[in-house]
């Protein structure tokens, strides 16, 4: 039995430790494309090549996903992230040796770090938080993902400019090195209690059995399989909607993507509050509706559509399909069998890999069969209102 006086001592340590390594991870995932114009011409690959890194990295990441729920139960969730952030840091020295074959590596040592960072996380989360904070300790977390992909944004392209490409990859590197040692006086303390296998259930199929065997876990996995669909399409094809359809600078259309991000910050805050409140199923299906107008509101992106309407859609989305991670993440430690919370988490989490892949692929190919996003975002708002037909939105 856990001291529940202890657990709340060490539960801020605990959210810092995952949400700055999957902050830094996140980061790391994202040096490429936002190098591309550098990183490319170097290595003599054409642009699609950006496109194969991000499949290949989340092709690695999801399984790496299968097999954390046994690396939990060895390493500890603490130790996990210490080599997540050292898989993350080989993947910025291999992509700093500018050869095909060297991002190819990239792409998988930083999908091996990517995989794991939400089951271990919620291992360690589910012993510590409370009840009554589950929602808002796991949104809080939740934040490493905009975090990280804000800190690109803007750091990457100064320190590729003022040092040079590879030598960014470099330093970053060596930032991610210097973290794996700043968690050790941690490792100890958070990973006591957690590297014992309870219960069994750690094979390969521990977390398909986790969320296929159906009941709300599996009404929960479904759902989080319609919002990646929706969120990774709207993070994939907002500039190019903006830039294509509405003639907007490629300048103007990232920064309305990086508006949505900055409101999801505080949207996974204040979603982690209210779902504490509520019952978390209503706050989903909530969101799902609210995605569902954002979706039907860039049917009418256009060259008259004015920037702030434009800010407000990307708000809209940041706040509701950028939202719903942690709420997600804390029903599944909830719902999960006692030691299997990592295991359900891993099951969740291939889920929302299948959205991710599926989502960005039918709008691609609905975009490119009529020449206009309309059947895509049509298709996005169908994807959110459906958990509206199977989650209990009394319970």
């Amino acid at each position: 039995m856990t001291d529940p006086q202890a657990d709340a001592a060490l539960l801020p340590a605990a959210v810092g430790v995952t949400l700055g390594a999957q902050a830094l991870v996140v980061l790391a995932s994202l040096v490429l494309p936002v190098t591309a114009a550098l990183v490319l011409p170097a290595t003599g690959l054409p642009q699609a090549a950006v496109g194969w890194y991000a499949a290949l990295l989340f092709a690695s990441g999801a399984v790496s996903t299968l097999f954390t729920p046994q690396l939990v139960a060895a390493l500890g969730p603490v130790r996990l992230h210490q080599a997540m952030l050292g898989s993350a840091a080989g993947g910025l020295l291999a992509l700093a040796v500018a050869h095909p074959a060297a991002l190819a590596g990239s792409a998988v040592l930083v999908g091996l770090a990517y995989g794991p960072a939400n089951p271990a996380s919620s291992a360690l989360l589910a012993r510590l938080a409370p009840a009554r904070l589950r929602n808002r300790v796991f949104s809080i977390k939740q934040v490493a993902v905009p975090v990280g992909g804000a800190t690109a944004g803007l750091l990457v392209p100064v320190l590729a400019a003022g040092l040079g490409w590879q030598a960014a990859c470099l330093g970053l590197a060596a930032a991610l090195g210097l973290a794996v040692l700043a968690v050790q006086p941690w490792r100890w303390r958070l990973d006591a209690g957690s590297l014992a296998p309870r219960g069994g259930g750690l094979g390969l199929l521990a977390p398909f059995a986790a969320v296929l065997a159906g009941g709300p876990t599996l009404r929960l996995g479904l759902a989080a399989l319609c919002f990646a669909c929706v969120q990774f399409s709207f993070s994939a094809f907002l500039v190019t909607v903006l830039v294509t359809v509405a003639g907007w600078s490629i300048a103007a259309a990232g920064l309305t993507l990086t508006v949505g991000l900055l409101v999801s910050i505080a949207a996974r805050l204040v979603l982690g509050w209210v779902a504490d409140r509520v019952a978390p199923a209503r706050v989903l299906g909530g969101l799902g509706v609210v995605i569902a107008l954002a979706c039907l509101a860039c049917t009418g992106l256009g060259p008259a559509t004015p920037v702030w309407l434009a800010w407000l859609v990307a708000g809209l989305f940041g706040f509701a399909a950028f939202g719903w991670n942690g709420i997600c993440l804390a029903e599944t430690a909830r719902l999960a069998a006692p030691g299997q919370v990592a295991a359900a988490t891993s099951g969740i989490m291939m889920m929302i890999y299948v959205g991710a892949c599926l989502g960005p692929a039918l709008f691609g190919a609905l975009f490119s069969a009529t020449g206009a996003p309309v059947a895509g975002f049509l298709m996005l708002a169908g994807l959110a209102l459906a958990p509206l037909g199977w989650l209990k939105l009394r319970g």
